[in-house]
């Protein structure tokens, strides 16, 4: 006896808890809903049925090196779900654009449904294999392959796609039934496969008692119409998506129908997606900014796994000329049609990365760079490397502006900072917030369609934090400004997690913290993977620049969005102090190159003191502190004096880079800075230096 348990009841006040066979309309948005007959853009409606006065066509989707004439391809036709009740074609619209650009006749078809055309399931099911002989039956002028053709469809749609290949019968009478309606392969999204009791499986009391009900939907005896039932031999090769929290059709319908069609012969490939519910491959539904990724998430991993059955039955190459975003660590967010407008169709980019040293060395940085030229011969890109070792967010935030938008509007961004917020400032989860949304902020207020791509790479503690189950802080609060903003970004700790967690990498494969040739091209990889999503549907020679939709709020009002760094040289009075490149020579510890011909404002002398005047809401420095490194006393307008610490635990041997915040929540309005040099420091620090790149102002 097999036992098929209803999944756990959703909580919906005044409504009674879901049950195996309620078959519901899921589609990809309210405006899907209403759109019947719908208008796909890209594909050619043709009627294939007259029923009466009732003209029901299907919408094909031709690739676009796709010569009809002489080119035989495989196609797949989808029917829609909507519990034989209502529904729309345009609901696989998506899918249809997808298997069109990897090469495949896609066609999504209407049938008849209840509140259109005051039919049952029985009809649904003629409809549906109405289509499939139809385009055999004009396989030559749609250039397709008759021995090549695909059922799929959801839900409803997806029972209607089963029966074509499953159930006997149900043909029109006024077809040429010489012309098989039997499709040669399946891919069913959450079918209905049990729709009547079955003898040996068991379901709820509950779910039985509905049967009755079911019955008067379908027409004809319900199972008459229940694929479970007809499982034989000799069916064609199936591949079913399904949700394992699925209410409405449960999951163990789907793997009683598996186990049947594979104990008698046939392939029939189940993939079930933990926490999945119905309608789980509509990439667009949730309310939440979680729940849309989610949904985009299977939505994207669905079409992979669809893509990689086809291929299996070569009816697809696989040396696939793009990829999909199918990673549990990737997270493809807005569009990307600006990169694309400026690459493809005006020739010309400017693409940026900013980030510490991860960004700074001839790492993943280069290689996304030669994959862009590759990808894009014919353009003249612009490449701004503005990686600065040891440098935090909040430097970046401050330095936006000199070492990037100063360089012309950036078209693509990339942006990593999660390492050195960790083990370089130790930030804040406010600090870190206020350091990468700055960024985010600042660069679209300078051009509002930049696209951007964050990456959170790794270094050990943040590995350990991973296996103990727990949250990084610096990563985590950059993906929730991602999120927030609508940014695109690789959660690249996590995936290096993940994959050692399998064994299918190891930390020193990956290459540590400055990641080696493995890990920069791991990072690469699934950088470009969201740009080959984003432009996926975008046409050279049509496609438009857009603005991204911005937040009403940022996550933090006092982000630092207007960073700017601010030359010693404004300082208007000052005691003690030089404006000149130190004597490096004579200064001991190791430093950097990019240090030593910078004039700085400087000093040893112990109350020195020098006042800038400023307007914004946050004021900070900009310092290098080697192993002489001192404190700051500083107040703000006539406020009480207070003390930063320059040393850091870095500066022993090296004059380290780093910026210090002295007041972050300033009033909007003008202020006044006096900084003066303490007279005591750090127990391991060798003086009192103060060595001052610039000022830092979030105007």
């Amino acid at each position: 006896m097999i036992v098929i348990r209803q999944a756990s009841p959703r909580s919906v006040s005044g409504t009674a808890a879901v049950l195996l066979l309620t078959i519901c309309t899921v589609l990809p948005s309210a405006a899907g809903q209403s759109n019947y007959p719908p208008t796909l853009p890209g594909s050619t409606p043709i009627t294939y049925k007259t029923v009466g006065h009732i003209e029901l066509q299907l919408w094909v989707y031709q690739p676009n090196d796709h010569k009809a004439d002489t080119d035989r391809r495989p196609a797949v036709v989808f029917f829609f779900g909507g519990g034989w009740k209502a529904g729309t074609p345009a609901q696989f619209e998506p899918h249809c654009q997808y298997l069109a650009a990897r090469g495949i006749v896609a066609v999504t078809a209407d049938y008849r449904v209840a509140t259109r055309h005051g039919c049952k399931a029985d009809a649904c099911v003629e409809d549906a294999k109405s289509a499939v002989r139809w385009l055999r039956q004009n396989a030559v002028k749609l250039g397709i392959d008759p021995n090549r053709i695909c059922a799929a469809g959801g839900s409803a749609g997806g029972h209607t796609a089963c029966c074509t290949a499953v159930i006997s019968g149900f043909e029109a009478v006024n077809e040429d039934h010489d012309i098989s309606s039997k499709p040669n392969a399946l891919a069913l999204f959450n079918p209905a496969v049990l729709i009547a009791p079955l003898e040996g499986v068991e379901v709820a009391k509950v779910l039985e008692d509905k049967f009755p009900d079911i019955a008067t939907r379908t027409g004809v005896p319900p199972e008459q119409l229940s694929p479970i039932h007809h499982v034989s031999a000799n069916l064609p090769p199936t591949i079913i998506f399904h949700g394992q929290a699925d209410d409405d059709v449960p999951f163990g319908t789907v793997e009683e129908y598996s186990r049947r069609v594979a104990a008698a012969g046939s392939r029939c490939e189940l993939h079930g997606f933990p926490g999945a519910p119905h309608g789980f491959f509509n990439g667009t539904r949730g309310k939440t900014t979680e729940e849309r990724e989610r949904f985009s998430l299977w939505h994207r991993r669905t079409l992979r796994k669809l893509d990689e059955f086809l291929q299996s039955l070569k009816w697809l190459d696989q040396n696939r000329p793009d990829r999909i975003v199918d990673e549990d660590n990737v997270r493809l967010r807005g569009h990307f049609q600006n990169s694309f407008h400026r690459f493809a169709r005006q020739k010309k980019g400017h693409v940026a990365f900013l980030g510490g040293s991860i960004t700074e060395m001839e790492g993943y940085r280069p290689r996304i760079a030669a994959w862009l030229q590759k990808r894009f011969p014919d353009t003249e890109f612009q490449f701004t490397n503005a990686g600065i070792s040891s440098t935090c967010s909040n430097t970046g935030a401050f330095r936006l502006h000199r070492d990037v938008l100063s360089q012309g509007p950036v078209d693509l961004l990339f942006v990593e900072f999660a390492v050195n917020d960790d083990q370089d400032a130790a930030h804040t989860e406010t600090a870190c917030i206020q350091g990468m949304e700055g960024i985010i902020m600042h660069t679209r207020k300078h051009n509002p369609r930049a696209d951007i791509v964050m990456t959170h790479f790794v270094n050990p503690g943040m590995l350990q934090t991973i296996a103990a189950g727990k949250e990084i802080l610096s990563a985590s609060q950059h993906e929730r400004v991602a999120r927030h903003h609508q940014v695109s970004s690789v959660y690249l700790s996590k995936e290096v997690a993940a994959r050692i967690n399998n064994t299918s990498l190891t930390w020193n494969e990956f290459g540590g913290t400055h990641p080696g040739p493995v890990g920069n091209q791991l990072a690469a990889d699934l950088a470009t993977t969201i740009l080959d999503e984003g432009w996926r549907a975008l046409d050279a020679k049509s496609v438009t620049a857009a603005e991204h939709i911005s937040p009403e709020e940022p996550i933090l009002s006092m982000s630092y969005s207007s960073g700017i760094l601010v030359s010693p040289e404004a300082v208007e009075e000052q005691s003690g102090w030089q404006f000149s490149i130190p004597e490096w020579n004579e200064i001991p510890g190791n430093k950097r190159d990019r240090f030593l011909k910078r004039p700085m404002l400087h000093s040893t002398q112990s109350g020195a003191t020098a006042d800038l005047f400023f307007t914004g809401t946050a004021v900070g420095a900009y310092v290098v502190a080697g192993p002489d490194a001192g404190r700051l006393d500083y107040r703000i307008d006539d406020g009480d004096w207070k003390t930063v610490e320059l040393y850091h635990r870095f500066s022993k041997g090296l004059h380290y880079p780093r910026t210090v915040i002295f007041e972050p929540f300033l009033t909007t309005g003008k202020h006044q800075l006096k900084v003066r040099l303490a007279d005591n420091a750090h127990p391991e620090s060798k003086g009192t230096a103060a060595r001052i790149i610039a000022f830092t102002v979030n105007q």
